[in-house]
């Protein structure tokens, strides 16, 4: 998979420390299963899965084979 960053979303990412592979396991996991929203005005895909303790988003477009990466973020929660 082919992933584009520009640099200032792959700083953002680096402080908030999220990988490539975290953001490819994501976006793979959304293509595949369906789980991620379609922005239709914008093009954009937001794909999320629970990687460990912690639920991952990517907000992304696609162009040809090119996945672009524009923002992602994590959190932890967990209910009792």
């Amino acid at each position: 998979m082919e992933l584009y960053k520009s640099e200032e979303v792959t700083r953002l990412l680096e402080s908030m420390n999220i990988h490539d592979e975290e953001l490819t396991e994501v976006i793979l996991h959304g293509e595949a299963t369906g789980q991620k929203f379609y922005h239709p005005e914008t093009e954009k895909y937001l794909a999320y899965k629970r990687l460990g303790q912690a639920t991952y988003y990517v907000l992304y477009s696609v162009k040809e084979s090119q996945y672009i990466v524009d923002s992602a973020y994590w959190h932890k929660s967990e209910l009792s």
